[in-house]
C-alpha cells in the first residue's frame, strides 16, 4: 500500500493528460492519480477512493479551474450509464487527446524512440452522434414494466435507456416499438429476482446506407406470443427485413448470441453498401459499428499498403472480409483468414455478390492458414486483431514469411505498442493514423504501416 495517501484523503492536483479509459491523470508526490471525468489543464480537489502501489483512483470534489474544453453532456443518463466516457469533453479536443494516447503508449512500451510526427492527426467523424449501427441491449422487467438499458460500468446496476444519442435514430425508434409491443403482448423481459420472463436482450442492426433493419430476440425460452408480436412489429417498422430468435437459457453466460438462431421473418441477411460494394450481414457477423468511419479506416489501410497488381496479400482476422473488398482491385490475389464460421459465410456471400474472384476465404486460425501458404510469396499482410493484439506467436510467424509491408489496424494503443516493440526488430514503423471510430468514448483506433528493414 502507498504510504503517502489513504482512502478518503482530499488532494489538490492539476490534470496533466488523459488516460486510456478517458480519465484525467494528475500527480501527487509523483504518484499518478486517475480521476474519472477530469480533463487536461484542470485544477481540482479530489477524494481518494482506491490506493495501489503505483497509482490511486479518485473522484472530483471541486473544480477550481475548469478546462475551457469542458462541455455539458448531451445524454440524460451519461453519468449513470458509462457507455460513453468523454461527452463532457469538446469533440475536436478529444481527437487531439486520442493521438496523444497513442504517442504516450509508444513512449511507454517501445524501446526505440519514436518521432511523434509518425503519428498523424486523428481522422474525426463528420457527424459524431447517432453513429452506432448496431445496439445490443439487455432488457429487464422491473415492477411489471419492460425496460431496455445498460449495466453501469463495473457494476450490475441496470440503467434504463429510452433514447441513446450515439445510436442510429432508427435503432432507437425500433427498440422503443419493441418494448411497447412486449408490454402489449405480455412477452415480458426476464425478471432477475423471480427468474420469470422470456426476453434477455434485444439486438438491432441497421444498414446506414440501405436503411434495412435486422432484429434479434435473445430469449431465455420460447414464447408462443412472439409470432403475433413480430407481425405487428413489421407492420409498424417498415425498415425491418430480417427477424431472428436465439435461445440463451444459461444465465451465467452473456445474454447475446449463443446457439444457432432461428429466422422467424424475412431474409437471412441485411444489406449494407460501402465503397460501392454490397455487404450481406447475418446477426452474428462482425461489422464495424460506425459505417462512415469504417469507410475512412479501410481507405487508410488501402492507401498505406500501396499494393501493386503483381502482389499477393493476406487479410488476417478478416471477419466478413471488408479489407479484402477494399483492396481486391489493386492486388493479384488475397487470402482472407478468419476462424468464425458465420463471418466466413457472410464474407463469401458478399464477395460473390460483388463479383470478386481473386479473394480466397480460409476458415482457419492464422498459424494453420499460413502452413498451407508456404509456397506462396506473400508481399503484404493486413491485420485487424481484437484488443489483445497480435502476440508473440503471430509475430514470429510474420518473421518467418517476411512480407515487405505490414498494415496493422488496432483498437488498443497499449497492445499495439507492445506488438510494435517486437515487430521493429525486423520492420520500420513508417506511419500511424488514428481514426476515431467511436466518438465520445475513450476507445482509440489506428492504422499503422511497417516496412521490412
Amino acid at each position: 500500500m502507498n504510504e503517502h495517501i489513504s482512502i478518503d484523503d482530499k488532494l489538490k492536483i492539476s490534470i496533466k493528460r488523459m488516460g486510456i479509459n478517458g480519465e484525467g491523470i494528475g500527480y501527487y508526490n509523483k504518484l499518478a492519480i486517475f480521476v474519472d471525468q477530469a480533463l487536461p489543464l484542470e485544477d481540482l480537489e479530489v477524494r481518494v477512493t482506491e490506493v495501489y502501489d503505483n497509482r490511486a483512483i479518485a473522484v472530483i470534489e471541486e473544480i477550481f479551474k475548469p478546462s475551457p474544453d469542458r462541455r455539458t453532456p448531451f445524454c440524460p443518463v451519461y453519468e449513470e450509464c458509462g457507455g460513453c466516457q468523454t461527452q463532457h469533453f469538446d469533440y475536436q479536443k478529444s481527437l487531439e487527446q486520442k493521438r496523444d494516447i497513442i504517442i504516450k503508449s509508444y513512449e511507454r512500451y517501445i524501446e526505440k524512440k519514436i518521432n511523434e510526427n509518425i503519428v498523424k492527426q486523428t481522422i474525426g467523424a463528420d457527424n459524431p452522434r447517432n453513429y452506432r449501427n448496431k445496439a445490443s441491449l439487455p432488457v429487464q422487467n422491473i415492477r411489471g414494466r419492460n425496460q431496455m438499458g445498460m449495466y453501469a460500468r463495473a457494476s450490475n446496476k441496470f440503467v434504463q435507456i429510452k433514447d441513446c444519442p450515439i445510436q442510429n435514430k432508427l435503432i432507437n425508434q425500433i427498440l422503443s416499438t419493441i418494448i411497447h409491443l412486449m408490454d402489449k403482448y405480455e412477452m415480458d423481459a426476464l425478471d432477475h429476482k423471480t427468474k420469470k420472463g422470456y426476453v434477455r436482450s434485444l439486438v438491432v442492426r441497421v444498414s446506414e446506407n440501405m436503411k434495412e433493419a435486422q432484429v434479434s430476440f435473445i430469449m431465455v425460452k420460447r414464447s408462443n406470443r412472439i409470432g403475433d408480436l413480430v407481425e405487428e412489429l413489421i407492420r409498424k417498422e417498415k425498415n425491418i427485413v430480417s427477424v431472428y430468435e436465439f435461445i440463451n437459457d444459461d444465465l451465467k453466460k452473456a445474454g447475446y448470441f449463443h446457439d444457432a438462431g432461428r429466422l422467424i421473418y424475412g431474409k437471412e441477411t441485411i444489406e449494407e453498401k460501402l465503397n460501392n460494394q454490397k455487404f450481406l450481414l447475418k446477426p452474428e457477423a462482425f461489422f464495424q459499428l460506425n459505417t462512415a468511419q469504417a469507410d475512412k479506416f479501410y481507405k487508410e489501410m488501402k492507401r498505406l499498403a500501396n499494393l501493386k497488381k503483381s502482389e499477393i496479400a493476406i487479410d488476417a482476422y478478416a471477419g466478413i472480409a471488408p479489407v479484402s473488398h477494399y483492396i481486391y482491385d489493386t492486388a493479384k490475389h488475397i487470402y482472407a483468414i478468419e476462424l468464425d464460421k458465420a463471418a466466413c459465410e457472410s464474407a463469401k456471400l458478399s464477395l460473390e455478390e460483388n463479383h470478386i474472384t481473386n479473394v480466397t476465404v480460409l476458415q482457419s486460425d492464422f498459424k494453420r492458414a499460413l502452413s498451407g501458404l508456404k509456397e506462396k510469396k506473400i508481399n503484404v499482410m493486413f491485420f485487424d486483431p481484437p484488443r489483445v493484439g497480435l502476440g508473440e506467436e503471430t509475430i514470429n510467424l510474420i518473421f518467418e514469411f517476411k512480407p515487405k509491408r505490414l498494415i496493422y489496424g488496432s483498437c488498443n494503443p497499449s497492445t499495439l505498442a507492445k506488438d510494435l516493440n517486437i515487430l521493429m526488430k525486423e520492420y520500420d514503423l513508417i506511419e500511424t493514423v488514428p481514426v476515431d471510430m467511436f466518438p465520445y468514448t475513450s476507445l482509440v483506433e489506428s492504422v499503422s504501416l511497417l516496412t521490412i528493414k
